[in-house]
């Protein structure tokens, strides 16, 4: 794939590649925490901290984040490590295929700053919908899916279902 406005190809890392190293790092994540991947939580943790340190009484008084609490020191959590870790792989992947530049993608119908909302927003829906779901797209889709839950394999099929319908109700904004 050329880059607009050069002849600059972009590099992008092999889908077989990426896929096979995923399965390997959820193999990894078995054998050495006993558990599969998924994020949501460490999100969860992080706001749960972040609360008790602005009032512990009342984050110790929600049950939600109460669970998240019971560690001295919360954020020791491995699942906080695996964020970061996966924040610095993610980093040095589009560093060294040399793809990295700071930008926002959005079609010329949208506003740098509408982008930015519409990025939130969805963040925020999709972190509050994986919480109510009791996991994330990485715990349901990827951890069920290697066990063969069948939860995981009708998460997978649905988002990509949903991915698909909703697509052209957003596409006029990236034309």
């Amino acid at each position: 794939m050329i880059k607009e406005g050069t002849m600059k190809p972009i590099r992008f890392w092999s889908p077989y590649i990426a896929g096979i190293s995923i399965g390997l790092v959820l193999v990894a994540m078995f054998y050495v925490a006993g558990r599969g991947l998924g994020a949501s939580g460490a999100f969860s943790l992080m706001a749960g901290a972040g609360l008790h340190d602005l009032s512990p009484g009342y984050a110790g008084s929600l049950k939600y984040f109460s669970r998240y609490l019971d560690n001295p020191s919360p954020l020791l959590d491995w699942n906080v490590f695996m964020i970061i870790g996966v924040f610095i792989g993610a980093l040095s992947g589009a560093l060294f295929s040399r793809n990295f530049k700071v930008m926002f993608d959005k079609g010329a119908a949208v506003t740098t700053r509408t982008r930015l909302l519409m990025s939130l927003s969805g963040g925020v829906l999709i972190g509050f919908a994986a919480r109510l779901a009791r996991g994330c797209t990485s715990g349901v889709g990827l951890t069920g899916g290697a066990q063969l839950a069948l939860a995981g394999w009708v998460f997978v099929g649905v988002m990509f279902l949903s991915g698909f319908l909703f697509a052209p109700l957003v596409r006029r904004y990236w034309s």
